[in-house]
């Protein structure tokens, strides 16, 4: 039988010309490159054999049959391996959990446990070919041969099919188009079986996967030439994959975006460059990744790990030189070990983020080595995460009112409104806990609106109807995330109008953060709402660089004089001058103040004798749920000379 081998051929050349790539260009050592790796030596040797066999069979006058019934054999066993290879792959790219890996093993392994037993048998049966006078013949078998093709193909399918959640849309179509054209090219062979195309459907599927999922470009950072996060979580997956034991230590550049702005981007990327060219020598090739425009990670052995951070300690203590530039890199590092502290590429991401939110927030640049306590933090956070989420899909969060008492009238006149949660496993949850929460993921603003609601709703209810009662006003956090908002005053004064609420009644409280993330927004939306009848309160006055200047140029209508301020007056002879020249230059201004913090009867006194308008404090009241904090007031204000005493 003569057979056409033109187009194993040309697959043979296409597949060694990408084998020479694929050795040249440096691979991430990851399960799927292993798999790859062996389909394609597999698939190389298979169009070898499948070739040498085609040239001996048309030589047998000069080629021994023992030497074509080799070759034969080889090229069968070949061909049933390159199909279980492609196989694997797929296993591979579906990312299945343990049982389900046995699973598909096991359908695998099956059929080519069927087609290597027939393949013995075949010299002594002639199941796949026999040789008659020298001649080959196929054998009464044949048609298993293509019957076992399309069964590996089904099960690609049946696999993409079953794991399309977890497939990407690239790497489906990829699979769907080699499936398509490996199948055709088999499909051609059965009806015409003088022309050999099993290896140019290898030589497709090699070809697509090498291009679009083996692309080693993919893997590499543009700017360092170090690993990228897709490397890392890759490798991370296999190490995880294998049950190997390692540590991650994970680099943060802390003033990236700062060094940007100040030396320019280019100079920023050959400063980053300089940095993963350091980690690329100490770590080595495949252990060194930029997993973020100012993160760095390094793979280690857990033997080695102490020596590494050491290292890289001693050289940031020094300065980098750029250009002209000499640079000194602020930095933290956190430690974690696999798969003590995580054992998935989410819960690494995750607990990654929760640690160098910690790191960058502290002025210690000793590295942070995950501890039980962290991991715990870590996992409370993501429990906080789900109970916040569900408490503002029911509306469950609580509002809770502080009296504000004044010193003039002798009597609460005002309340702040306060948001809690709380949850039946974890109980209470301060709002120093789940309030940063809820900033980081965008909640503050559906919590502002809740509360914003709940106020009004309480003012409606009990306090429009009951005058006596005192209260002229409620003041309600307002969050930067909301005042980053265009339209402001459509999401407030809907909710007012709804209740049938006067604005004057209404005081909103901004940060020093506030006011200086957007102040040309944030003065727009002063004024508008302004006008509308609403005022502001200056929150935390006295901390981070709150001064008079905000004053001057933000409508502020009344400050209140933070905590830790009001302490430190009565136990700082410097806070204590500072603090009451700044009151007295509200008073020039005309701005009453709100003295925060007050929890004994000297304090309040002392307040008073300043010439301080307002008291909020333990000392004349907690906040409160809704119905005790009116039985509070209305006690409060009939008695209030016996309050305390």
């Amino acid at each position: 039988m003569q057979f056409n081998y033109s187009f194993e051929v040309a697959s043979l050349l296409f597949m060694l010309l990408i084998l020479i790539h694929f050795m040249a260009v440096r691979q991430f050592p990851t399960a799927k490159t292993r798999v790859f790796r062996a389909l394609l030596i597999v698939s190389i040797a298979e169009c070898v054999f499948n070739v040498l066999s085609s040239i001996g069979l048309a030589n047998a006058e000069f080629v021994p049959q023992i030497v074509n019934e080799v070759l034969a054999f080889v090229f069968f066993a070949f061909e049933g391996l390159s199909l279980l290879m492609i196989y694997k792959y797929t296993v591979v790219i579906s990312e299945l959990d343990p049982k389900q890996k046995k699973w598909a093993a096991l359908a695998g392994l099956i059929p080519a446990v069927f087609f290597y037993v027939f393949l013995l048998l075949t010299p002594f049966i002639g199941f796949y070919y026999y040789f008659q006078d020298g001649v080959y013949h196929q054998g009464r078998g044949a048609n298993f041969g293509y019957f076992y093709v399309m069964l590996f193909f089904a099960l690609n399918f049946v696999m993409l099919i079953a794991r399309r959640k977890v497939i990407n849309m690239r790497e489906r179509n990829i699979i769907y188009f080699y499936t398509a054209t490996a199948f055709i090219a088999i499909i051609v062979q059965y009806f015409n079986r003088t022309i050999l195309l099993s290896s140019f459907g290898n030589s497709v599927i090699i070809i697509m996967v090498y291009l679009a999922m083996q692309n080693p470009n993919d893997l590499l950072d543009t700017v360092t030439g170090i690993g990228n996060e897709a490397a890392l979580e890759l490798q991370l997956k296999d190490a995880l994959g294998r049950s190997q034991e390692g540590t991650v230590i994970v680099i943060k550049i802390r003033q990236y975006q700062q060094m940007n702005m100040l030396f320019g981007t280019e100079n920023g990327n050959m400063l980053m460059e300089e940095v993963g060219q350091y980690l690329f020598n100490l770590g080595g090739k495949f252990h060194v990744f930029r997993s973020e425009s100012d993160t760095f990670a390094v793979l280690s052995d857990k033997g080695h790990y102490r020596g590494i951070v050491k290292s890289i300690e001693d050289r940031f203590a020094e300065e980098w030189r750029i250009e002209e530039n000499h640079i000194l890199i602020d930095y933290a590092i956190v430690i974690m070990h696999y798969p003590k502290d995580f054992k998935s590429i989410p819960e690494f991401f995750g607990i990654k983020s929760y640690l160098l939110s910690a790191a960058s927030g502290s002025a210690v640049k000793d590295p942070i080595e995950t501890d039980e306590k962290m991991i715990e933090g870590y996992y409370r956070q993501n429990k906080i995460e789900m109970i916040l989420e569900r408490a503002i899909r029911e509306r469950s969060i609580q509002v809770y009112y502080q009296p504000i008492y004044s010193l003039q009238e002798k009597r609460i006149v005002s309340l702040e409104a306060l948001s809690r949660l709380f949850d039946e496993e974890l109980g209470y949850i301060p709002p120093s806990e789940f309030i940063p929460i809820a900033e980081k993921n965008g909640d503050i603003v559906r919590i502002g609106e809740i509360v914003l609601e709940e106020c009004c709703k309480f003012l409606s209810k009990h306090v429009l109807s009951n005058m006596s009662l005192g209260i002229r006003s409620i003041q309600v956090n307002i969050s930067v995330a909301q005042c980053m908002q265009q339209n402001l005053k459509e999401a407030i004064l809907p909710i007012l109008q709804k209740y049938h609420i006067p604005s004057s009644m209404i005081v909103l409280e901004l940060t020093e953060s506030t006011a200086i993330n957007a102040p040309v927004l944030m003065e727009h939306h002063m004024k508008e709402l302004g006008n509308a009848g609403i005022s502001f309160a200056m929150d935390d006055y006295g901390t981070g660089n709150a001064n008079c200047s905000y004053l001057v140029r933000f409508p502020f209508r009344e400050v209140k004089i933070d905590r830790e301020m009001t302490w430190a007056y009565f136990n700082n002879e410097t806070a204590r001058v500072v603090i009451g020249n700044e009151i007295k230059t509200m008073q020039k201004l005309g701005i009453p103040m709100v003295v925060e913090g007050v929890e004994k009867l000297e304090q309040s006194e002392e307040m008073e004798r300043l010439g301080v308008e307002y008291i909020q404090g333990y000392y004349y009241g907690r906040p409160l749920p809704e119905m005790e904090c009116l039985r509070y007031i209305r006690n409060f204000n009939s008695t209030p000379e016996d309050y305390g005493r």
